[in-house]
């Protein structure tokens, strides 16, 4: 009898372990589950989001919009998303053209009427950009527009017959881009500005161009010269869109 028993006990073990795994085993399932489901809620408001956003913007041009960071959920919950990265073909702020737009905005408030904690942005003032600009808020040589040749900004226009392109120089400066001429070519020939009487190139010199259309907080902080136009570099903190 003793020995039978001492046989039998141990067959009863495997069906304790065989209960315990099953129990291991849902509770995992139920979790996972869980987090699926948490994980696609958080991708819909995701979605949802963005959506939002983008349609906001929707006077500006037509925008692609993306929310980083994880879970959005709990971004919404506090009120500020950390991150909001927007691009744009095309965009308009203030009836004034940009392309090639790039922006990163970070502690951007879910309350639109709060400024946006940091916004770091590139974009392009094409020529025609510039043009318009220069005619509103500078002063340049009748008939003259902008344009590049090999990777270097001027101002083109003609004198005798012949094509005149003026070299210049951009120049950031807080909310206003400074051009200042640096060379003079007419046809073949070429002549640096600083060889010449200043009453000759006082109106070539130290133009102005006043970007106080600029969203309120951000400013310049690098212009480079591109075959579309000028590429401009913004920064700013307390950024209001209004």
């Amino acid at each position: 009898m003793t020995t039978a028993r001492t046989l039998e006990y141990p067959q009863k073990q495997p069906r304790r372990r065989s209960r315990r795994t099953t129990v291991l085993v849902s509770a995992i399932v139920i979790v996972i589950t869980l987090i699926i489901g948490v994980i696609a809620a958080d991708r819909i408001v995701d979605y949802t989001t963005e959506q939002r956003i983008a349609d906001g913007l929707q006077d500006y041009g037509e925008a692609d919009v993306s929310v980083e960071g994880f879970p959005v959920l709990t971004q919404l919950a506090a009120g500020k998303l950390e991150t909001v990265h927007i691009t744009a073909a095309e965009a308009t702020y203030d009836d004034v053209d940009f392309t090639d737009v790039d922006a990163r905005l970070y502690d951007v408030p879910t309350d639109t009427s709060r400024p946006i904690g940091t916004v770091d942005a590139t974009a392009v003032l094409p020529h025609s950009t510039l043009d318009a600009l220069a005619a509103e808020h500078a002063s340049l040589p009748e008939g003259m527009t902008f344009t590049t040749v090999d990777g270097e900004l001027f101002l083109k226009g003609s004198l005798l017959g012949q094509d005149l392109l003026i070299g210049i120089e951009p120049t950031a400066e807080g909310r206003r881009a400074v051009v200042d001429a640096t060379t003079i070519r007419l046809g073949s020939a070429k002549v640096d500005v600083g060889s010449l009487p200043g009453f000759l190139t006082s109106e070539i010199s130290d133009i102005v161009i006043d970007l106080d259309f600029l969203p309120a907080g951000l400013e310049l902080t690098d212009i480079t010269a591109t075959e579309a136009g000028l590429s401009v570099r913004l920064h700013g903190s307390g950024v209001t869109l209004d």
